[in-house]
């Protein structure tokens, strides 16, 4: 069975309330490409992120993605967020990118723009398994061949409701949901793979290893995230970036060996340490 490694990088971001000028925008397009570049022969798809955050003005993850298939002829996949379009926006970007031949396209919910931020979230679909759906017709209607990706807490999945909103984002159409919070080592890998299996969902969920730098990066994703990180993780932590390594690699080894469909990594901003943990 094929193991599918889809790496997450972020697009070309520029200070929303500082000039940027032609030169500033070239240099942050190079150094997209670069770190593309350095990532392309160990992945198989480059999840091109969105993010939200009012002050950062980015590219369009759908024009990341194409321009990486067109200059790189890398598989690449674009971030559309739902609320972030209204219907017939999404599905127009959507059909955009099956028309540029993109093989897969991720379709994520969107947190909620924090009160005096300047923007608002938009609310045509009542969920995300509703545009997963819509997308999907959209792609079968078009005979596209593009793969419909979505995430998923797997954490939520210990629970019926979890379960049930994650089956319903695949029986819209999604092929593989990608999981957060990351899984940080093998103690953790049992905890995930033992809720997967119950859910029936090993099958069907790619497991996300996030590259953390040191204890204060750990705590700083807590809490942009929100995510509830072992004790192991701050263990680890504490004794170094290679002992940090050491847990994720071995969480990517026992991924390919025990059969799991694939792996979901954040590149971040460390390429470097990516193509280590899936050589």
């Amino acid at each position: 069975m094929e193991f599918l490694r889809v790496v997450e990088l972020f697009p070309p971001l520029f200070p929303s309330r500082r000039k940027v000028d032609r030169i500033d925008f070239e240099e942050g397009v190079e150094r997209f490409f670069q770190e593309a570049a350095s990532l392309r022969g160990c992945s198989d798809v480059l999840l091109v992120a969105d993010i939200k955050n009012p002050r950062v003005l980015k590219f369009s993850s759908l024009e990341a993605a194409a321009l990486l298939k067109e200059r790189l002829r890398a598989e690449a996949a674009p971030v559309l967020v739902v609320r972030d379009f209204n219907r017939p926006q999404l599905l127009s970007a959507a059909l955009t990118a099956m028309s540029l031949g993109l093989s897969y396209v991720m379709l994520a919910w969107g947190d909620t723009y924090p009160a005096g931020s300047g923007a608002t979230n938009v609310r045509d679909f009542k969920s995300l398994a509703e545009a997963v759906r819509e997308t999907t017709l959209l792609r079968n209607r078009s005979s596209a061949a593009t793969r419909l990706l979505a995430p998923v807490n797997v954490e939520l999945l210990a629970a019926p409701r979890g379960v049930e909103l994650a089956k319903g984002r695949l029986r819209a159409g999604a092929e593989f949901l990608l999981a957060q919070p990351p899984t940080t080592n093998l103690d953790v890998l049992d905890e995930h793979l033992g809720i997967l299996r119950q859910a029936g969902l090993d099958g069907r969920v790619l497991l996300n290893v996030f590259p953390f730098k040191d204890l204060k990066d750990v705590k700083v994703c807590e809490v942009y995230f929100g995510w509830r990180l072992p004790k192991s993780l701050h263990r680890a932590a504490r004794k170094g970036a290679q002992a940090l390594f050491e847990a994720e690699k071995e969480v990517v080894m026992a991924l390919r060996e025990r059969g799991l469909p694939g792996v979901y990594l954040n590149a971040r901003d460390t390429p470097g340490i990516v193509r280590r943990l899936l050589a």
